[in-house]
């Protein structure tokens, strides 16, 4: 019984491989495969949900004071995405225009949050985003500032 070397292996291996080669070949050109596996997509960007909002023209009733609480009604609200978003949470970043007052001396916080609105994609709506509220503890630092921003990020997720 002759002993395979490695040159007969090589060999064999090599009519193996041609054999299917040519398999594949006739295959493609009789119809059995037709076109590419090629997908070309393209994948949305974040775009920043953005809230627009001036207490100043509600006079006596939109002033902090420690402990304040005042509804957010008429909130214009921009979601630039390709798709519908549910805002989950706001958290307050900065507090600017009050001098001294900071977000530290201020506390603002809010409190109560409307969840339950999805924003559909490429709008601005007007919407009652919920509640912001000034510390019980916040500093006399922050009285008689007539022109307070302040600046939060609005958290959220894809809606259905």
């Amino acid at each position: 019984m002759r002993q395979f070397t490695k040159r007969s292996a090589a060999i064999l291996t090599g009519s193996v491989l041609a054999v299917a080669g040519g398999t594949a070949a006739f295959a493609y050109a009789s119809g059995w495969f037709q076109g590419s596996s090629n997908t070309t997509v393209a994948t949305s960007t974040i775009g920043n949900v953005t809230a627009t909002i001036d207490l100043r023209a509600g006079g006596a009733t939109n002033k902090f004071f420690p402990g304040k609480i005042v509804q957010l009604q008429g909130v214009s609200l921009n979601n630039p995405n390709d798709y519908k978003v549910k805002i989950t949470a706001v958290d307050v970043i900065t507090v600017e225009g009050g001098g001294d007052c900071t977000q530290s001396l201020a506390g603002f916080s809010f409190p109560e949050l409307n969840t339950s609105t999805v924003f559909d994609p490429g709008t601005t709506a007007s919407v009652d985003l919920g509640d912001l509220k000034m510390s019980e503890n916040a500093s006399e630092l922050c009285a008689n500032k007539p022109g307070i921003v302040v600046k939060a990020t609005l958290k959220g997720e894809v809606a259905a």
